[in-house]
């Protein structure tokens, strides 16, 4: 009897470590936090993003997490770094641990990495763990570029900003000089 539990308990045991990976196609947005600051992405940047996390998961397992977060110290620890956001519509489920959106740090050196688990925008509970193939230098190579594009858009919006404001000054001084 033992040795027919073992071999059912190993195939459900499998499949269930190999979830994080599948629930990725469900994610309805995606976002960045750095340093505490959530960045609006636009829809590109998303799905790009999306991509990518795709591809720092792709070989990856799910193992059992040792780690528990409360949601002040969640809220604590996103002020320095660079974390990821992923949401999701409805409720999904790794290994028993239920959540609708899921944050990760990313660090250049990390070869595998803790998930927060998020659940009506509260962090609480055990975070899902995992092992990547490789570390994680592509992807945050990926997210330097992206915060160097980000950054050079935010500095045009400012100086299309200033110009509109400049423009509108001089309107209104040519619009006084004719009324004089």
């Amino acid at each position: 009897m033992k040795f027919l539990f073992f071999f059912m308990g190993i195939p459900l045991m499998i499949m269930s470590f190999f979830e994080t990976y599948d629930v990725l196609p469900y994610v309805s947005q995606s976002g960045l936090i750095l340093d505490g600051h959530q960045i609006e992405l636009t829809q590109e940047q998303q799905s790009n993003l999306q991509e990518e996390v795709s591809k720092l998961f792709e070989n990856s397992r799910t193992v059992p997490a040792l780690g528990v977060v409360f949601d002040d110290m969640y809220h604590e620890d996103i002020q320095n770094g660079t974390f990821v956001t992923l949401k999701f519509d409805s409720i999904f489920e790794v290994n028993g641990l239920p959540f609708d959106e899921l944050v990760f740090k990313v660090e250049p050196t990390y070869q595998g990495i803790s998930i927060v688990r998020g659940m009506n925008g509260k962090y609480n509970g055990r975070c899902l763990f995992v092992d990547l193939e490789e570390n994680m230098q592509e992807f945050s190579d990926y997210l330097t570029n992206l915060k160097t594009d980000l950054s050079l858009s935010n500095k045009e919006n400012e100086i299309q900003a200033e110009n509109s404001v400049e423009n509108l000054e001089i309107k209104n001084e040519m619009e006084n000089t004719k009324n004089d």
